[in-house]
C-alpha cells in the first residue's frame, strides 16, 4: 500500500471513529459517557486535520497536537471526579465502548504496519504519533468502561487496597 492510500485509509478510520463517538455522545443519558465521547470525538478531529495536512505537503513536517497519555489520564481523573456517583451505564453504552475499543485497536494495528513499512523518518514519526494516540484512547476507553461497570471495585483495584489479617 502506498503512502497516499494509507493516509486515505487513516482518514477513514478517524472519520468513522468521530462519527461513532458523536452518535454515542448524542444518544447516551449518562453525562460521564457523553463528556468522554465528546472529548474523543474532538481528538479525532485533530487527527483528521493532521492527516490532511500531512497529505498536502510534499516534504511533510506536521506539528502534531493530539493529547498525550498523561493528558488523557488527567481527563479521565477529572471526569470521574466531576461525575462521581453518576455512573448508570446501559448496555448500549457498553456496546459503544467495546466497538470503539476495537476500532482504536484496528487503527493502532494499521498505523503500526504503516510505521514498519515507512521509508523516511518523518513518515515513521507521523505513524508513531498516531499509534500513541490510538493507544491512549484505547487506555481511556478501557479504564472508563472498567470504572463505569464497577466504580467501587475500580477504585479498590486502582488504589491496590489490601486487607491484612490480625
Amino acid at each position: 500500500m502506498d503512502l497516499k492510500d494509507a493516509l486515505r485509509e487513516a482518514l477513514d478510520f478517524e472519520k468513522k471513529g468521530r462519527r461513532i463517538y458523536l452518535q454515542t455522545a448524542a444518544g447516551t443519558k449518562n453525562p460521564h459517557v457523553k463528556k468522554t465521547f465528546e472529548f474523543l470525538a474532538n481528538e479525532e478531529v485533530n487527527h483528521i486535520h493532521e492527516i490532511e495536512e500531512f497529505m498536502q505537503k510534499e516534504n511533510p513536517e506536521v506539528e502534531l497536537h493530539g493529547a498525550k497519555l498523561d493528558e488523557v489520564q488527567k481527563f479521565f481523573t477529572t471526569t470521574v471526579n466531576e461525575f462521581r456517583g453518576d455512573v448508570d451505564i446501559v448496555e448500549d453504552d457498553v456496546k459503544a465502548y467495546e466497538t470503539l475499543m476495537e476500532l482504536e485497536k484496528k487503527s493502532y494495528d494499521f498505523y503500526e504496519q504503516r510505521y514498519n513499512e515507512a521509508q523516511d523518518e518523518q513518515t515513521k514519526k507521523f505513524f508513531m504519533f498516531l499509534m500513541d494516540q490510538e493507544s491512549a484512547h484505547f487506555t481511556l476507553l478501557s479504564k472508563d468502561l472498567d470504572y463505569l461497570r464497577d466504580p467501587v471495585g475500580f477504585f479498590g483495584k486502582e488504589e491496590q487496597h489490601f486487607f491484612e489479617g490480625g
